[in-house]
């Protein structure tokens, strides 16, 4: 906590504030906080989720931009002043960078970047391989138009910035800085729960999606391929975290949204691991 409020207050672009919003949290990050004196506005409230505190931000924020930050995360020096010239450049309602994902010991792992200049909406929602990135610790929104676009989904969790990443694309625009400017931590604990909220998540998040009036036409034909990959994601998720049932039932799923699979499958099959 302490190494992500210090990137911020760091910034080559000073923030006009720094908002600390503890989703009720019991690991001492009032006293984390409280170090930094006057610096950092401090706002607890009861669990309700990382949207929830995030929209919460949002709407106690006095700037009309707004950046957030995981608490475990670290911007560098320029993130906020390369962002700043990017957004203010056009009238896109968010802006990116790529990132640093680094393991839990702050050790590099790789740079993740968007695939700039692609159908990045189509690439979303039909899980083709296209890269993007989370815009949890990386976006630069305007306020005002995040406000009016209802912020993040309360509803969800790890796809919350998937689902206002997609809805920013069909209704805003975005802007891309194609320099990794954030450090972003991969942790790899508590796997099992993880990919099950990530299948509840997206089956809602996928539900929003292809009822947004503004998802292209063409896209909403491909329905059915685009629940089979997502469901086929979501197999070899469950098959490499060892959870073999898990993965031969959403295998299942896929198949029924895409018979065709089965073909591809027999020339490819997936490869699975044994626990132990």
């Amino acid at each position: 906590m302490a190494e992500a409020i210090e990137s911020v207050l760091a910034q080559s672009h000073p923030p006009i504030e720094c908002l600390v919003i503890d989703d009720g949290s019991t690991d001492g990050t009032r006293d984390a906080v409280a170090a930094f004196g006057d610096a950092v506005r401090y706002v607890h409230q009861p669990q309700r989720g990382v949207s929830s505190a995030r929209n919460r931000g949002t709407e106690m924020a006095h700037g009309g931009l707004v950046a957030f930050l995981d608490h475990d995360d670290i911007w560098l020096a320029d993130k906020l002043a390369r962002q700043i010239e990017a957004i203010q450049a056009g009238r896109a309602t968010m802006a990116v960078c790529a990132i640093e994902m680094i393991d839990g010991s702050g050790a590099p792992l790789r740079t993740r970047r968007l695939a700039a200049g692609s159908d990045l909406v189509s690439g979303m929602v039909l899980f083709d391989g296209t890269e993007i990135v989370s815009c949890s610790s990386t976006g630069l929104v305007r306020r005002r138009e995040l406000l009016a676009m209802g912020g993040f989904d309360p509803e969800l969790a790890m796809s919350a910035d998937w689902d206002l990443l997609l809805r920013v694309l069909l209704e805003g625009g975005l802007e891309y800085v194609d320099e990794p400017l954030v450090l972003y931590r991969v942790h790899d604990s508590n796997m099992s729960r993880h990919v099950s909220a990530m299948e509840r998540d997206m089956n809602h998040a996928f539900a929003k999606a292809f009822a947004n009036p503004k998802l292209p036409m063409a896209l909403l034909r491909r329905r059915g391929l685009a629940y089979s990959r997502l469901y086929r994601m979501l197999s070899g998720s469950y098959r490499d975290n060892d959870q073999h049932l898990q993965a031969l039932r959403t295998l299942a799923v896929a198949l029924r949204y895409q018979p065709g699979l089965a073909l591809e499958l027999l020339h490819r099959p997936p490869r699975w691991r044994h626990a132990g």
